[in-house]
């Protein structure tokens, strides 16, 4: 299955959170719209940026509404130690398996350096699943657009 595209239907699923309580796309829609950001890697550099700069806009994300997930293929534990370490108070879902990662197509290839893990992407779902942005990294190293990502939740 290809990556979503603006306007189709995201694929639903359920992951573990560093905490271990399970988080359900579709219930966290029913509460506004939801930016999916899958990463790499915990404690990578860029990665860690990455997550930074997505603390630093959560405020703006809540007072419009948003809720933000972040996925990548490290275990539970590993996100309860790095959430713990940075500070991070939105929720990072554990995809071990990659069955989330593979589902929305974004799985690096067997040739990459990192292969077996996820790019770097976002996506923007509505309160009805429906996919309102994608982004997805030309490599893992690049980030998205900030400001990007806010202009489009504040449209919603």
């Amino acid at each position: 299955m290809p990556t979503p595209q603006v306007g189709e239907r995201a694929p639903d699923f359920e992951l573990p959170e560093a905490s271990g309580d399970l988080v359900r796309l579709s219930e966290e829609a029913r509460r506004g719209p939801v930016i999916i950001a899958f990463y790499p890697t915990d404690w990578g550099p860029i990665c860690t940026m990455e997550m930074k700069r997505l603390m630093g806009m959560l405020d703006d994300l809540e007072d419009l509404g948003a809720g933000l997930l972040a996925i990548s293929v490290d275990s539970v534990t590993s996100h309860r130690l790095w959430k713990m370490h940075l500070g991070m108070t939105f929720p990072l879902l554990s995809d071990p398996d990659g069955d989330v990662v593979r589902l929305y197509d974004l799985m690096l290839g067997e040739a990459d350096l990192m292969r077996g893990r996820s790019t770097r992407a976002v996506l923007i779902v509505d309160q009805d699943m429906m996919v309102r942005y994608v982004w997805k990294a030309p490599n893992p190293h690049r980030h998205p657009d900030y400001d990007e990502i806010l202009a489009v939740v504040r449209e919603l």
